[in-house]
């Protein structure tokens, strides 16, 4: 008999919670005209300035099809620029472009005031216990 899952099942309810927290925060970010996959990669730039595809890859989990994909998207929006590196011309280094910069701190709060929104939610010790939880599923899972 093949195994579908219910409501009551881990691993829906683990997707349906990733979902709407997905949406909750693309709804916030929807009136600057990006994605929150689009932000979180602004983000990593931002953390990260000058660093390579494959430092942005590694850092952000996602495969380089992905990644390219995504930051043609933000270098067509103006919000990145690629330079290349000094010490391998086959090397480009992302940048945030000085509207990439404007952009992400105009939409740091915003995410930031989210993040307290969903922390608001849990007392401090459902907090530490639920982030051990989260953590401990996640180095299961790697």
């Amino acid at each position: 008999m093949d195994y579908i899952f219910d409501k009551n099942d881990i691993l829906y309810a683990i997707l349906k919670l990733g979902h709407e927290m997905k949406r909750k925060a693309q709804n916030k970010l929807k009136q600057y005209d990006i994605t929150l996959e689009q932000w979180l990669l602004l983000y990593f730039v931002y953390q990260n300035e000058g660093c390579n595809q494959k430092k942005l890859s590694e850092t952000s989990s996602r495969d380089t099809g992905a990644m390219t994909r995504s930051l043609n998207t933000l270098e067509n929006k103006g919000l990145i620029e690629r330079k290349s590196s000094y010490q391998d011309k086959r090397e480009f280094l992302i940048y945030l472009t000085s509207e990439g910069k404007n952009l992400y701190k105009d939409t740091s709060e915003v995410m930031s005031q989210n993040a307290r929104e969903i922390k608001s939610i849990f007392g401090e010790s459902e907090l530490e216990q639920f982030m051990y939880l989260l953590e401990k599923l996640d180095s299961n899972l790697e």
